[in-house]
């Protein structure tokens, strides 16, 4: 075993190989290679940190493993050798990307130390990116965390509550699989943003922790002063949402968890709450909630109502689409009945 940087030495002038690797063996483990496929081989198995190619007896070869190299995807940094001081030859290799261009004719401590500054800031690179990577991880899980335990908290004060936002985040991951097997709002949904969209879901109703058990769970009709605080779940969700997890979570979600707390209840034709909002001003996540969240209203035994059956609750979507719900949005609901069906039985109570 050996802690020294291994570094892989190309060149076709085999003479010019073993010169080179004399002066650099004290420093570095050694591969040789004077053959492009060779040495694209060991870079793939033998983990090396640096490869070194001199351009003085065959500029076209060493150019060629250089870019198999990046076709490849290897991130070894790349140094070239040459016997010339070559200005454009040497602006032509860092447009390349190499890591670094030395004259041959360099004292061996200075191409010693070059190489080792290359060497080294490429270790610092990876040892970054890896901290980078854990950290982000355990941000992650941080940021679920939190999800969940805001969801569990609606779910303690009201079980029903709590199967909701189970299924209505499944139709909310269906809805957007069915948008883009459709073609619909293809520039909007891109495989982040959807899956921002399904890690807020369960957050729309968070406000409710505001509302006074006498209301959220009052066994009846709500009077007009208690459907206007039952209305406030709407902004205090959004609010709450901002104020939680901002300087937490990434922007992208967090915006996206706030709007669909806000928005949810906002109507495409308009009349909705808070603020009355119609068609595309309403952020295509809380449409995509909106009818998640109705339906499982509609088929759900609550303590103020009996439950609808599936095909009452197809045909209020269906009579209300362009009214309450996106067109486009009703269209991939609607004809998804099986799933909607499936998703609900695997959740129910």
């Amino acid at each position: 075993m050996t802690n020294r940087p291994r570094v892989l030495l190309f060149d076709y002038d085999k003479t010019y190989l073993l010169v080179l690797s004399q002066y650099l063996e004290n420093e570095y483990e050694l591969v040789l290679a004077n053959d492009i496929y060779q040495a694209v081989g060991l870079v793939g198995s033998a983990s090396v940190d640096l490869v070194v190619i001199d351009l003085s007896s065959n500029t076209v070869a060493g150019f060629n493993l250089f870019s198999v190299l990046k076709n490849e995807n290897y991130q070894v940094p790349v140094v070239f050798l040459h016997n010339e001081h070559d200005v454009t030859l040497e602006e032509e290799c860092f447009n390349l990307g190499c890591a670094d261009f030395i004259l041959k004719s360099s004292r061996m401590i200075a191409i010693k130390k070059r190489l080792k500054s290359v060497i080294d800031l490429s270790l610092l690179r990876t040892q970054n990116v890896h901290i980078n990577s854990e950290a982000n991880q355990r941000i992650e899980s941080i940021q679920q965390h939190i999800i969940e335990s805001f969801s569990s908290i609606i779910e303690g004060r009201d079980t029903s509550t709590g199967m909701h936002i189970k299924r209505t985040a499944a139709y909310v991951d269906m809805v957007l699989s069915g948008l883009t097997k459709f073609g619909y709002y293809t520039s909007e949904l891109t495989p982040k943003r959807k899956e921002a969209i399904i890690r807020s879901a369960p957050l729309h109703d968070i406000g409710k922790i505001v509302v006074p058990d006498m209301i959220l769970c009052k066994p009846g009709k709500l009077t007009k002063e208690e459907f206007e605080v039952m209305k406030c779940h709407a902004l205090e969700g959004g609010k709450l949402i901002k104020e939680t997890l901002e300087g937490i979570e990434n922007t992208m979600t967090l915006q996206i968890a706030v709007n669909m707390a806000t928005y949810h209840h906002e109507r495409w034709g308009g009349g909705g709450y808070p603020y009355s909002l119609m068609g595309e001003e309403i952020p295509l996540c809380a449409r995509v909630m909106a009818i998640a969240d109705v339906f499982d209203a509609l088929v759900s035994k609550r303590c103020y109502k009996d439950s609808f059956s599936y095909e009452q609750s197809f045909k209020i979507i269906e009579d209300e689409t362009g009214t309450h719900f996106d067109p486009k949005i009703s269209e991939v609901f609607l004809s998804m009945k099986d799933d909607v069906v499936n998703i609900s039985e695997s959740w129910s109570l």
